[in-house]
């Protein structure tokens, strides 16, 4: 009788959590494990739960429309590109970054076949997407790092298109390196690629993604967002023991391929994603957007990102 009772008090308690759950939307633009796992652990292992909320991804292609859909209320937090957040705040769009989340440069130089060092790239052309974008950053800063500069060692060319197409660029000899991601340049080393150098490691801590949220949601609900930055941290930290329990359950998703693959993202990024932001961070992306003068005229960094919500956060996991 007492282990019925038990039962029955358990259950009512778990039906009232779920119950009164509080339902958050939370974009992300990129589909990938390495793009999604900081959410993907907070949810299966219930840290989210915890601090009673439901959180709902939603996958919306491309940061300006994740960002877009921030500003307007149809979702309430997305991750985004460093760059990205700071250029649309910086254009007046109603939001703040509020938190880090991988102060990695994700990006590795893959040069054309044949090539294997730096210095092979001179007199050669590095493919980008466009101007003013963090894949020209991370080629043209993680040149400099190596002591190449642009338009002397080496020329750009905008417009190449997408990772797909950059990478026909290489096959075809319109191009000669461009940067990709660490799941690209897998696929790319496959096909005999080289990994010229690890754009990441020459340019560290960098705020290569944050999270946005609107000033709306800032202003009517601050528990909240301490609620999903507490439990993100959570997470995070569960993630970084517990490697081989994270793998098994994404493995078992069968969403995101080859369980080898899995097991070598968790691998790469458990020890990667930060949730702290600072103001060097922000500093740091209004020099790669270029916008200093905007920034200066706004009232500098601090109008880019708010940590107030964070640090009760932080404060509250110890």
């Amino acid at each position: 009788m007492r282990a019925l009772v038990y039962c029955l008090i358990v259950s009512a308690t778990f039906w009232s959590a779920r119950v009164s759950a509080k339902t958050v939307n939370f974009a992300y633009n990129t589909p990938t494990l390495s793009g999604t796992l900081p959410i993907v652990v907070a949810q299966d292992f219930g840290f989210f739960a915890a601090e009673g909320l439901e959180v709902k991804t939603v996958f919306i292609r491309g940061g300006p429309t994740a960002m877009a859909a921030l500003v307007g209320g149809g979702v309430d937090y997305t991750f985004v590109a460093g760059v990205a957040a700071v250029r649309a705040i910086a254009q007046n769009a109603p939001m703040l970054i509020i938190s880090g989340m991988q102060p990695y440069m994700d990006y590795t130089l893959i040069g054309a076949k044949g090539l294997s060092t730096v210095n092979d790239l001179k007199g050669k052309v590095v493919g980008v997407t466009g101007p003013g974008g963090v894949a020209e950053f991370a080629a043209v800063e993680g040149l400099a790092k190596k002591g190449m500069v642009r338009d002397r060692d080496y020329k750009i060319l905008y417009g190449v298109g997408n990772s797909p197409a950059r990478a026909q660029a290489l096959e075809t000899g319109k191009i000669q390196a461009s940067p990709f991601s660490f799941l690209e340049r897998l696929e790319l080393e496959k096909k005999g690629f080289p990994a010229i150098f690890d754009i990441g490691e020459a340019i560290p801590g960098f705020p290569f993604v944050v999270i946005a949220s609107g000033k709306q949601k800032i202003d009517n609900d601050p528990d909240g967002i301490v609620a999903l930055l507490r439990a993100i941290n959570r997470g995070l930290e569960f993630l970084k023991k517990s490697r081989d329990k994270v793998a098994e359950v994404v493995i078992n998703k069968n969403t995101f391929g080859d369980p080898a693959m899995v097991r070598r993202v968790i691998n790469q990024f458990a020890d990667l994603y930060s949730t702290s932001i600072s103001r060097k961070d922000i500093d740091a992306l209004i020099s790669a957007t270029r916008i200093e003068a905007e920034a200066k005229r706004l009232g500098g960094p601090d109008k880019f990102f708010t940590q107030q919500f964070l640090t009760k956060a932080l404060g509250q996991s110890r």
